[in-house]
């Protein structure tokens, strides 16, 4: 059901976008504002602005901006009401109990409906109901606290074929949304479904803004397991990509931001156990080897992570390449080793947090002296040809570094832990930095001849205005002079517009009255701006001038990003158009009707400009063709012009 506007409104005002973006760029606080590599398009330079005053994002490479509920949309591919759940989970905002949309927005709204719906009914079977008294006893004994419990959603699925079906069809939700979600199987013979989960302890993946994803089901009957896996995990769907996830993050990120380190674990009770005994800042990876995609999500919210691992040959190959994985994003990397026999679930249960802590902290090893130590063990040092070649795949290790400082550092360590002079070390490293470098040119290479096979044609469309210029005072060149503004690649505003309808944003009625009210709105660029500047007088017209629903994304999503590049543009008529024009240019926020008149100058000025040019471009070609009295009037008409701008520097049209 819809969401009242009262409960959009709390949500909006409780959501820091700077916060809430935090969560998928890293942002560096630049005056007044904050800036970080956009998340919408790949770049090297950081583009992407975001406001905390006015709680707005604007990139200045791709354009996309917009408020708190647009950038969610954005990010996560939902919609609207979808961005607002989402935010209210965040910041613990209650909702109006949901009612499944039988006509749901898209396929991903209704799965992500399917598994919140899920979560609450497998938390209600453990926490509410006789039947999941076992389950509640059995994570009790493990340790675990009704608080925990409830952070991380634990919950329960009862041991029948179709208790979550059943109640989802009560709900509305149908069965082949549920399939898709993960949650029910479809029977060999096509009769029908049943529950994926049954019998089983349900440990909810949620994704990092607290959504849930997916679930892993551990079985509680020990006798079961003779014929049964451990644990059972959905399948990727639509929502869940499994080497994109890290099981705890979403509690885990405060902590993780402040401590700047991240633990990496392989168990959920692993993550449980540490979180409930002070040890927030640990996620695992969701039943998978550490992958390129999680250690991007990491890199996000620290510098530095340590690997537990087990100390068997599989765990240290494991180890290895997450150390490899880690270092290549830039992050510091370590590994421990705990005492054999233990995992952190049990040693933080029998010795506490603050006695892991301390084990982590003594017994942490950086990649140098874990894959050193790891060879010595395994006998591969013996020959000196086994000891260039450990030396040679740990310098390959190091050559995937990117930033050459923490390179230059790496491998002074690697030569500290192997006794190998650094400078024979540097030359490795230069040989396995060439080889990176082809490898990559290759790519590149191909990925060029690829394009040029096949690169699809780019198409692109503006919003056309649908209605004549608004009435009033005005001086603007004819349309049949002026160059046509659909024929030009994109309808980007002028700098002298952009100040021109900030400010009419900015400033509300007054402001929007006294710039149109000087202004025809064919003198602002066809497409978006204009449309903006239309929709700013038509709610002139009609008695309330609200920047905030444009802001919003109430009139259409193209005046949103507009209306988001303006607003935090750094645009202001700058000092060489007052040189250029002699004309004075205050800053807005000094003198905004002052700015607003220099501005409409300059935009003006620019019309007439635009207008003489396609008038001596049609004199050019009258006089190819040898039409003196098309000529002679073409001239005259220039003159006409020219008078024109004249009265524009004056500032005439403001006294008409």
């Amino acid at each position: 059901m819809p969401i009242p506007d009262e409960k959009v409104e709390e949500v909006r005002t409780a959501a820091d976008l700077v916060e809430v973006a935090e969560d998928y760029v890293q942002l560096k606080q630049s005056g007044s504002r904050y800036m970080g590599l956009c998340p919408f398009h790949n770049e090297d330079t950081p583009s992407f602005s975001v406001d905390p005053d006015q709680n707005l994002y604007y990139c200045f490479g791709c354009q996309k901006g917009g408020d708190v509920f647009k950038f969610v949309q954005e990010i996560e591919g939902v919609g609207f009401l979808e961005g607002v759940r989402i935010l209210a989970e965040r910041y613990g905002i209650p909702l109006p109990e949901e009612e499944a949309d039988p006509e749901a927005a898209n396929e991903r709204e209704s799965i992500l409906h399917a598994l919140r719906f899920a979560a609450r009914f497998f938390y209600r079977r453990l926490t509410q109901s006789d039947r999941g008294r076992p389950a509640l006893d059995y994570l009790r004994e493990r340790g675990f606290s009704p608080t925990t419990i409830k952070q991380f959603g634990l919950g329960f699925a009862p041991n029948e074929w179709d208790a979550l079906l059943t109640a989802a069809e009560e709900e509305q939700i149908d069965p082949e949304t549920l399939e898709k979600a993960g949650l029910v199987i479809e029977r060999d013979d096509g009769s029908g479904y049943y529950d994926r989960y049954r019998g089983r302890i349900v440990f909810p993946i949620f994704s990092h803004i607290g959504k849930v994803l997916a679930f892993a089901g551990r079985i509680l009957d020990p006798d079961d397991e003779r014929d049964q896996p451990k644990y059972i995990n959905s399948p990727e769907t639509e929502v869940y990509r499994k080497k994109e996830v890290l099981y705890g993050l979403h509690q885990a990120k405060r902590s993780i931001r402040q401590t700047d380190e991240v633990l990496l674990v392989e168990g959920y009770t692993d993550v449980i156990s540490l979180s409930q005994a002070g040890v927030e800042n640990v996620v695992a990876s969701s039943g998978t080897a550490l992958t390129e995609q999680q250690v991007g999500v990491l890199n996000r919210y620290a510098t530095r992570a340590v690997l537990l691992y087990d100390a068997d040959e599989a765990g240290e190959r494991a180890t290895m390449r997450g150390l490899e994985r880690v270092l290549a994003e830039g992050m510091g990397a370590y590994a421990v080793e705990l005492p054999a026999g233990s995992d952190p679930d049990d040693y933080v249960q029998e010795h506490g947090g603050g006695a892991f802590a301390e084990c982590v902290a003594e017994h942490r090893q950086d990649l140098p002296s874990f894959a050193y130590q790891r060879a010595r063990r395994n006998g591969e040092l013996e020959t000196p040809e086994d000891r260039v070649e450990v030396q040679r795949a740990i310098i390959d290790s190091m050559a995937r570094i990117p930033d050459p400082n923490l390179r230059r550092e790496y491998v002074a360590r690697t030569s500290e832990v192997t006794g190998v002079p650094d400078s024979d070390l540097f030359r490795m490293l230069e040989e396995a930095r060439e080889q990176i470098e082809r490898r990559a040119q290759n790519r590149r290479e191909r990925e060029q001849r690829r394009q040029a096979q096949g690169k699809p044609a780019e198409a692109s469309a503006t919003e056309a205005p649908t209605s004549s210029g608004r009435g009033g005072p005005q001086t603007s060149a004819p349309k049949s002079e002026a160059p046509d503004p659909s024929s030009t690649p994109s309808a980007e505003p002028l700098p002298e517009e952009r100040v021109l309808l900030r400010l009419m944003l900015e400033n509300g009625s007054r402001m929007v009255g006294f710039v149109l009210g000087h202004m025809a709105l064919d003198e602002f660029t066809e497409g978006p701006p204009r449309a903006l500047a239309r929709t700013l007088a038509e709610m002139y017209d009609d008695g309330a001038v609200e920047p905030k629903r444009i802001l919003n994304g109430e009139c259409g999503e193209s005046l949103q990003q507009l209306g988001a590049s303006v607003m935090m543009n750094e645009h202001e008529a700058s000092a060489h158009w007052a040189e250029k024009e002699d004309i004075s240019v205050p800053h807005l926020n000094d003198r905004p009707y002052e700015a607003a008149e220099s501005a409409m100058k300059f935009l003006k000025l620019d019309r007439v400009k635009e207008a003489i040019e396609a008038v001596r471009e049609r004199m050019y070609q009258a006089t190819q063709q040898g039409g003196d009295d098309r000529v002679q009037r073409l001239q005259q008409r220039v003159m006409s012009l020219q008078e024109l701008q004249k009265s524009v520097k004056q500032g005439n049209f403001l006294d008409e």
